[in-house]
Formats: C-alpha cells, structure tokens, sequence
C-alpha cells in the first residue's frame, strides 16, 4: 500500500496522465539541473533537443533511483559521422512489484510495472547557415500486470548557433505520438512538448547558462527552467539548475522547501576520455532524488 502511494505522489510530481515517465528524468546530468539545460549534449537523456552535436563517440550509462525504490537505467551509444551524429538508447524504469488483491482482498499474485524506450537519433548541420537540425524516433512499451501499451514517439529540433556570442538558440517539438494499442482514454491523452531554450558561454566567467522553457500541447501547463554549468578545473565542474514547478510541488509546509524544490545540483569528473557524474533533484515535499552517470569516449 505504501509503494503504491508513493508510485502516484510520483506520477502526480511528473505532471503526467497516465503516462507518468514521459516527463521522468534518466541523467544524473539532467537531475542536477534541475530538468533544465536543453541543448547540452546529455546522451542518456529523453529531454534534450535532437539537433544537439557531439564530436566524441562514446557509450555512456546512466542508474536513477527515485523515492520509493523506482529506479531508472540507460544506455547509450553516440556515433559521429563528419557534420552529423547518430544516437542509438534505450531507457527503462521500473516501478517495482505490488502485491496483488481480488475485490475480497484475497492475496493473488504479485505483478509488476515498467516502461521502456528504444531511440533512434539523427542530428546534422546546414552547409549555408549556421543551424543544426535533429529528428529522434522512440518505440514506447509501457507495462502493468497483464495490461500493456505500446506507442511511436516522434521528436524534432532546431539550433541557431551564434558562435561569434558562443550562443545557442534552440525549438524542438517532443513525444509527438502515434499511439499502436490504445488501453483507455487517459493512457491515450499524452501532449506534445514545445521547448524553446538559450545556451550562453560567458565571455568572462567560466560558466554555461542555460535557460529554457517548456509547454504542453492542449493544457495550461507551462515552466521555466534555469541552469548553469560552472568548470572548476579541466577535471572538474559543478552543475546546478531550478524551475518554477517548485510553486505546484508546494503544499506551504516549510518556506525552506519552497525555495529548493525543483532544484538540482551535481559534479562531474573527466579523466583521459572518462566522464563520472553524479547528479540530486530534490521535490520539495516528495523527497530526493539521486543518480549516477558513466560516459566513455572510445
């Protein structure tokens, strides 16, 4: 019963209907900023606008554990090609296993609930103008006891780069869906997203501001994120990030809560083609949440 409640606290802190990992984070980089920081490269994460560029080929590997022992995974590998790259992942969370009751609460057997991705990637660049442009497909297979779903996922984006002002602006339109085995009308209702970021390396400071913002076709829903990536050393950074979700996850418990919810911090070390992070999101009122990422060059 416990596990169950928490699952829809969980579902209900993700802005979701019925599809509630639709807007679940699988990066620790993503958590440490706080769900922000669209146009940065993040190869394990669903979130990130298609158009972004890697020049390194790598396979990374990201583990999120979420309250109440739901936990995520993701593998990735990313494969450039000249001006393009290519990103092949799968992600995957699992809500864990309930145990199972009849309508006389007679014990029956005990059953499971997850979702998985598998994505297929493509971003390039425009010979003529400065733009990058980027499509990223997902078969969706989503699972609850003997029930199951299956969906296509359609994502695409643009990138302005204005590298004389180290700036980036970028529009992606995400999780455009055709739906393959509708189960009911709430699974059914999954929006579109529109997200519309700024990236800027400052001139003096060395520091990455990210700011974007997100919202959801056919609903009110609507947030702002801002993120920044501080290099301490060549080894070392320091990421942080917040969004005014913190105003829907308040309940006016505590003004401490207030002001860090929906907030994230992390830090990141690379070595010799080595990238470690480790990244914490906290709700607010539903607690932390915390993950580790691996990103190998090869």
């Amino acid at each position: 019963m416990k596990n169950s409640i928490i699952l829809v606290l969980f579902c209900y802190l993700n802005g979701a209907t019925g599809l509630p990992s639709l807007n679940s984070w699988f990066s620790a980089s993503k958590l440490s900023m706080g769900g922000g920081g669209n146009l940065i490269m993040i190869p394990t994460s669903r979130s990130a606008n298609p158009a972004n560029s890697s020049l390194q080929r790598s396979f990374s590997t990201s583990f999120i554990l979420y309250p109440a022992g739901i936990q995520a995974q993701s593998i990735s590998v990313l494969i450039p090609k000249s001006n393009s790259l290519i990103t092949v992942a799968i992600n995957h969370i699992s809500y864990g296993t309930f145990k199972g009751y009849d309508e006389n609460a007679i014990p029956t057997n005990n059953y499971s609930s997850s979702d998985t991705w598998m994505r297929l990637g493509y971003s390039g660049a425009n010979e003529k103008l400065p733009i990058r442009y980027g499509i990223s497909n997902q078969l969706y297979y989503s699972k609850l006891e003997n029930y199951s779903i299956t969906k296509l996922l359609f994502s695409g984006g643009l990138i302005w780069q204005i590298k004389k002002y180290k700036t980036n602006i970028g529009l992606s339109i995400d999780d455009v869906t055709i739906q393959i085995n509708p189960v009911s009308d709430i699974i059914k209702s999954s929006p579109a997203k529109y997200n519309i970021g700024v990236h800027k390396e400052l001139a003096y400071l060395p520091l990455i501001i990210s700011i974007d913002y997100l919202c959801f076709n056919n609903t009110k829903n609507k947030d702002y994120f801002i993120s920044g990536i501080f290099i301490l050393s060549k080894k070392i950074s320091f990421s942080w990030g917040t969004s005014t979700r913190k105003f829907d996850q308040n309940i006016k418990e505590n003004i401490l809560k207030t002001i860090m919810g929906s907030s994230g911090a992390g830090i990141s070390y690379k070595y010799d083609g080595i990238v470690i992070g480790y990244g914490l999101y906290f709700y607010g009122t539903g607690g932390w949440t915390n993950g580790l990422d691996l990103s190998i060059n090869f």
